[in-house]
């Protein structure tokens, strides 16, 4: 059985780096990365023979363009509208490299799902610019190719993501106060303290839209540490850390409601806040995999998201 990944408790940067990492095993050690910043559709080079791709008998050669697109939604697939919408945006660059010479094949890494076919046509699209190849490589690919050569994950210094993570009190009172502090003041009074409404997980599901496979995602990854956080919620010892949790699902509660309409699915709800609450807050960035589960958590508890 191959191991899974957490892809994306990284960060852009470092899912960048991890695909220019595997590229020096496909292509070749002479594969640049480029510093973080505006690309110019490009995340990393490499000029020459490829000594593994697309295999080590027939190696395409030439000027090999990368570029990396993660995200931090555990759900997300390249059949995604929003993908595709992302990779629209990239099609003129990738032109521009092509006229001015830079560019014959074109990779792209995604830690997203990749259904067959679901990026064929996007790669009919980029192979009509002239380009001698096109492929893109989501989790599955990335998955086997770490099967192969495990010591890249570890040598860039990521956390063995197989191995459960200890559910510590004082982790997650650090979580509780620093996910408090990181979600703005809101004027409504609604209490989930004493909101006991409750509807079971599928059925609410239903009602907000969440995908099955971020249900999934919820049941395999998040769910065997509820009882863990409902455990020292209860603790009476623990009354002003059950305080603060209330008031931050109370907050998020009513921006939910605000601004639901814009997006299509609950993935997408519970990733923006994710990103929004780890983007800004230094202690929280190195607790992502934590916050993640404390979300699931505020919503498997009913205390964000519709009851019906």
């Amino acid at each position: 059985m191959i191991r899974q990944y957490r892809y994306e408790d990284l960060s852009d940067d470092e899912f960048e780096e991890l695909a220019n990492r595997l590229c020096t095993q496909l292509l070749g050690i002479g594969t640049i990365s480029f510093a973080p910043g505006k690309d110019g559709g490009r995340d990393g080079k490499f000029t020459g023979t490829a000594t593994h791709y697309p295999s080590a008998v027939a190696p395409h050669s030439g000027k090999f363009i990368i570029q990396s697109k993660w995200t931090s939604n555990p759900a997300a697939s390249c059949a995604d509208n929003d993908f595709a919408r992302l990779m629209d945006k990239e099609f003129p660059k990738v032109q521009a490299l092509f006229e001015n010479g830079e560019i014959d094949h074109y990779i792209v890494f995604t830690n997203r799902r990749k259904p067959a076919k679901s990026t064929l046509v996007l790669a009919e699209k980029f192979a009509e610019i002239g380009l001698t190849s096109v492929d893109f490589f989501g989790t599955e690919e990335i998955d086997r190719w770490l099967e192969m050569n495990p010591a890249i994950w570890t040598s860039l210094g990521f956390a063995d993501s197989s191995q459960p993570f200890r559910v510590d009190p004082t982790d997650l009172s650090d979580v509780v106060v620093a996910f408090k502090e990181a979600v703005d003041d809101a004027e409504h009074t609604f209490s989930s303290a004493t909101n006991f409404t409750h509807v079971k997980f599928k059925e609410k599901n239903k009602i907000n839209i969440l995908t099955d496979e971020y249900a999934d995602y919820i049941r395999s990854e998040s769910m065997p540490y509820f009882s863990d956080i409902k455990a020292f919620l209860s603790d009476p010892r623990n009354s002003e850390f059950r305080d603060l949790y209330h008031d931050a699902a109370d907050d998020l509660k009513q921006k939910i409601m605000v601004t639901r309409s814009q997006f299509t699915t609950f993935d997408k709800v519970l990733t923006y806040i994710h990103d929004a609450i780890t983007n800004n807050n230094p202690k929280l960035r190195t607790r992502k995999r934590f916050v993640r589960v404390f979300l699931h958590y505020m919503y498997h508890d009913c205390d964000i998201g519709q009851h019906a």
